[in-house]
């Protein structure tokens, strides 16, 4: 009884920290990712690490207990975010994003990649602390328009009707040709065969007559 009471507090104790160490990741989204970053007003919030992700991502899933910790480390001198850009369009369109994870710390209004292939503890905290400088720094993008918005939209409606025609169109008329071939091959075999056949006897009776 003893034991089983011990390893239930234990299991407890591990189950707080991980609520405690987990909610140290600031989760963003394309409705607060502005209001809370401040990125593109000159970062009044502090320096922000962002983890952009998608959760089916296996190298995301892999750094995921190495973000916690570091949102625990780097608690009150970096905010340590990520962001799910596969359900969070205007944000992944924003910062042009298309390799996951992609990581990008900002500071004093400008941003950094971090295209370092060493996902360790030690690698991020470096990176914030003193190799960010070695990095080439960029203007963050500003926030999408309604008007960016919907040329992003005309855009992805014009290159799917693209797609359509290219790949789709193509396929339709070679459907549409065969299917009148082969209409076309029944027909002449069904008069052959039956109509001519029937007709036949008839020409014989005739010429007995």
């Amino acid at each position: 009884m003893a034991k089983i009471t011990k390893s239930f507090v234990l299991l407890l104790i591990l189950t707080i920290l991980k609520i405690c160490y987990s909610q140290d990741v600031i989760e963003l989204n394309d409705s607060n990712f502005e209001n809370l970053t401040q990125i593109s007003t000159g970062n009044t919030t502090g320096s922000w690490f962002i983890k952009f992700y998608a959760p089916w991502c296996s190298h995301c899933k892999a750094m995921t207990k190495t973000w916690t910790q570091l949102a625990a480390d780097l608690k009150g001198t970096v905010n340590v975010a990520k962001i799910d850009v596969t359900t969070n369009s205007k944000t992944r369109k924003r910062f042009k994003i298309e390799g996951f994870p992609t990581i990008i710390y900002f500071k004093n209004g400008k941003m950094y990649d971090y295209k370092n292939h060493d996902r360790s503890l030690e690698a991020f905290k470096m990176f914030v602390q003193e190799t960010y400088k070695n990095v080439k720094s960029s203007d963050p993008p500003k926030p999408l328009s309604y008007f960016d918005v919907l040329k992003d939209m005309a855009n992805e409606t014009f290159s799917n009707i693209d797609r359509i025609y290219k790949y789709a169109f193509p396929s339709l008329m070679a459907i549409i040709v065969v299917s009148f071939l082969m209409g076309y091959i029944s027909a002449f075999l069904l008069y052959k065969y039956c109509w001519c056949g029937n007709a036949s006897p008839d020409k014989h009776a005739k010429k007995k007559d």
